[in-house]
């Protein structure tokens, strides 16, 4: 999602290719395509370019000034900041609680509450400091707008998104601050439009068994 928001806010015109990594072939192809075997991977012109955060600086170099960071310089430094901090951290909270569009917590059938996931070492401490760090932010610099710099959606909400849409699937409580910034983003067109996308493969694929736990 991260690397195709990037590409979204950078404005440039763009090709998706979708790789089914469950899929025999899948890891043959990626590794044709990408030097780490991991994804995602931007090819431009034969640059090829690894990395989420490499991928939206690099983009930000070929369209300087678009949506991928805020115009102000210290603005952007602070939204470099809240991007690496969702990129380099909550190792504990993303394992808890994987990315998935589709699934919705808790369900019928016995499955566990999701108390017993954020009960998990580390996880209630990640959450606290996910929603401190939205409103550190939107407190120094999202006046004006729903997101963390204010009107403008950029790179820094598009890393935090993964991160809202997991609260949302796991139904987990949030304070009201944060929870109006979760769903500011996840309602924002550009989060919609994927989500719809996987919704939309979802189908194709078999919504039961794409919603299916575990």
């Amino acid at each position: 999602m991260r690397g195709w928001l990037a590409c979204r806010l950078s404005g440039l015109p763009f090709e998706v290719e979708t790789l089914f990594l469950s899929r025999p072939e899948s890891k043959e192809k990626l590794a044709r395509v990408s030097p780490t075997g991991m994804i995602p991977v931007l090819d431009h012109d034969g640059v090829i370019v690894t990395d989420t955060m490499a991928i939206a600086e690099y983009l930000w170099e070929v369209a300087p000034g678009c949506d991928i960071w805020p115009a102000d310089r210290l603005a952007r430094t602070a939204a470099r900041s809240s991007a690496a901090e969702m990129h380099a951290h909550f190792q504990e909270l993303r394992a808890a609680l994987p990315m998935n569009l589709i699934k919705r917590w808790p369900i019928k059938d016995g499955i566990p509450s999701n108390v017993k996931l954020l009960a998990r070492p580390g996880v209630e401490a990640q959450l606290a400091r996910v929603q401190e760090s939205w409103r550190q932010t939107r407190a120094a610099w999202g006046q004006g707008g729903p997101f963390l710099f204010g009107a403008r959606f950029c790179f820094a909400d598009a890393m935090w998104a993964p991160m809202a849409s997991r609260f949302r699937t796991y139904s987990v409580t949030l304070a009201p601050e944060a929870a109006a910034y979760a769903e500011a983003v996840l309602a924002h067109p550009h989060v919609a439009e994927w989500v719809a996308a996987a919704e939309a493969q979802a189908r194709e694929i078999g919504w039961e068994a794409c919603a299916a736990w575990p």
